[in-house]
C-alpha cells in the first residue's frame, strides 16, 4: 500500500487489530530504505560500536492549504503524509527504535501558510542515536529536495538529492553511485518475499513505529512537550491532532 499506513491513531489500531488475526505480508511504500545508495552508505557503518547522528533535511516546497495532502481526512497533513518517509529511514540507518520525538515548527500571521509544513524535529532512538529532521515548505525551488547525513564512528555518508552519495572516512572522500529512490528495489524486494513465503522485507513493527511517531509529532506541537513512542502504551486514547 502507498504511505502512511494510517493517518490517525483509531486506523492505526485498526489495522495492527486486522495483521493479528490475517497473516499475510504487508507492505508500504517507504522506498528510499530500498536505495541502493542508502543500502551502500548503511553497509559502512556496520559494526561502528556506537549510536548515529542523522541529519536529513527536505526542501519539500510549499503546498497551499487547499491541496487534498493539507485536509485532515484525506492526506492528514505532510507530517503523516510525507515526513513518514524520513522516519523510516532513520529507523533503518540505526537499526533502532524510536523512544521519543520533540517538534518544533514555525509561527506566522500568514494565513497561506501552513505552520507544521515548516518544522525541526528530533528522534532519540532506543541504541542512543538521534536523528534531525528539518522540513521546509519556504524553501527556494533551486535548491536540491533531499540532504542526508549520517555520523557514526569517525565516518560520515551523504547523500545529495539521492543524485550522488559520498562516504567519508580516513580522511578521504568516496563516491557512491545512486541510482535512484528505491521504488523498483522497493518492487522487487516484495515480490520476491511473496514467491519464496518470506516476511514483508519491511517489518510490519518498523511500519507501525513510524506511523506512530507522526502521531507523536503532532502531540509535541500541540504540548510544547518531547513525548514517549510506544506501540505498547501509545494507542491508548485518542491523539490530540487527529
Amino acid at each position: 500500500m502507498e504511505k502512511p499506513l494510517a493517518i490517525n491513531i483509531t486506523e492505526l489500531a485498526k489495522v495492527m487489530e486486522t495483521v493479528k488475526v490475517h497473516t499475510q505480508p504487508l507492505m508500504v511504500g517507504f522506498n528510499r530504505r530500498f536505495a541502493p545508495v542508502c543500502q551502500a552508505i548503511k553497509k559502512e557503518f556496520n559494526n561502528t560500536g556506537e549510536p548515529m547522528l542523522i541529519n536529513i533535511r527536505i526542501n519539500a516546497g510549499f503546498i497551499p492549504k487547499e491541496n487534498w495532502l493539507q485536509q485532515k481526512d484525506t492526506g492528514a497533513g505532510r507530517i503523516i503524509g510525507e515526513m513518514c518517509h524520513f522516519i523510516d529511514l532513520m529507523q533503518y540507518f540505526t537499526n533502532s527504535e524510536p523512544v521519543k520525538v520533540f517538534a518544533e515548527c514555525s509561527s506566522s500571521n500568514n494565513e497561506k501558510i501552513t505552520p507544521a509544513d515548516n518544522i525541526a524535529i528530533v528522534v532519540k532512538f532506543r541504541d542512543g542515536s538521534v536523528g534531525n529532521l528539518a522540513y521546509l515548505a519556504n524553501g527556494d525551488k533551486g535548491l536540491p529536495k533531499e540532504l542526508i547525513e549520517v555520523f557514526s564512528g569517525s565516518k560520515t555518508g551523504v547523500i545529495n538529492d539521492f543524485k550522488e552519495g559520498v562516504m567519508y572516512k580516513n580522511g578521504k572522500a568516496v563516491k557512491i553511485k545512486s541510482s535512484g529512490k528505491g521504488h523498483k528495489e522497493e518492487v522487487e524486494a516484495f515480490i520476491n518475499a511473496l514467491k519464496s513465503g518470506n516476511d514483508s522485507p519491511l517489518p510490519f513493527r518498523s511500519i507501525c513505529l513510524t506511523t506512530l511517531t507522526t502521531f507523536k509529532i503532532h502531540d509535541s506541537l500541540y504540548t510544547g512537550m518531547p513525548q514517549d513512542i510506544s506501540l505498547e502504551n501509545g494507542l491508548n486514547g485518542q491523539e490530540k491532532q487527529n
